[in-house]
């Protein structure tokens, strides 16, 4: 009788081990996949910040070269966002930016240049980069807004629509002419 009572209480602390792991189980798995996702979603955010960073440090050292647009495009070719396809860049935004009184910076919509990521214009190139003014202390200033999309992996926490997502950098041309 005490042998049976053993295996009474054996068995259900078995069925009770089997219950509370399927309780836990798919917790664990979305947590898991939740970890994996925001960790991809946060690289190709990193790397997307990076990639428009060197294209704003790479137009200000070209300044007004002939090529500066496809000299910077090229840089960001070699970065993670234009090598992995964990995101697809959407478009790259050359402009112009006029300083007003306050110091704010203004989009100059006439001088607007727009490429995707193998460097094809997407419209005409309103802003050549040979008209950019690069004397020492008038230089002009420079914006870059890197678009990409982010298309989830799992599918599992948002439906699998794919994110839209933005960089954007300011800076002044360097000065070639002193």
């Amino acid at each position: 009788m005490l042998n049976k009572a053993l295996t009474h209480r054996h068995d259900r602390s078995r069925a009770q081990a089997m219950t509370e792991f399927a309780i836990v189980a798919p917790i664990l798995f979305f947590l898991l996949l939740g970890i994996v996702e925001s960790g991809l979603l946060l690289f190709v955010v990193g790397s997307a910040r990076f990639g428009g960073g060197e294209i704003a440090r790479q137009e200000s050292e070209s300044g007004n070269a002939v090529n500066a647009d496809s000299i910077s495009i090229q840089q960001l070719q070699r970065t993670a966002i234009g090598t992995t396809t964990l995101a697809e860049v959407t478009e790259i935004d050359i402009y112009r930016l006029i300083e007003q009184g306050n110091g704010s910076l203004l989009v100059d919509a006439l001088h607007y240049n727009r490429y995707q990521l193998n460097g094809t214009p997407i419209g005409a190139v309103m802003w050549p980069s040979s008209s950019r003014n690069v004397t020492n202390g008038q230089s002009d200033f420079l914006g870059v807004t890197l678009q990409y999309k982010y298309k989830w992996k799992t599918g599992i926490f948002i439906a699998p629509t794919a994110i839209n997502l933005t960089q954007t950098f300011d800076i002044r041309l360097e000065p070639q002419t002193y």
